[in-house]
């Protein structure tokens, strides 16, 4: 195989490859550009966020609790009271 088949196996193979990426990055770029301009749609997005935000925060304290819970049933059995 010649030089230049080569050279322009290799160019074609990395100009789809900036090209995809281009793409891939203009896509949250013009998220945020819409999230920044237009108002209505900046309250829907920060209302979302809020309930991801609280529903994390839900999910994360159940599981203390449900941690905490299993750590007292663990050492109740590790440690049973003695009668006196």
């Amino acid at each position: 195989m010649s030089l230049s088949v080569r050279v322009r196996g290799r160019l074609a193979r990395l100009t789809r490859a900036l090209v995809r990426r281009r793409d891939e990055c203009e896509a949250p770029f013009a998220e945020l550009r819409r999230t920044e301009s237009d108002p209505v749609y900046r309250a829907l997005f920060l209302a979302e966020l809020e309930a991801a935000i609280a529903d994390r925060e839900a999910e994360r304290e159940a599981v203390l609790v449900e941690v905490a819970a299993a750590a007292d049933r663990l050492r109740r059995l590790l440690r049973p009271e003695r009668a006196a």
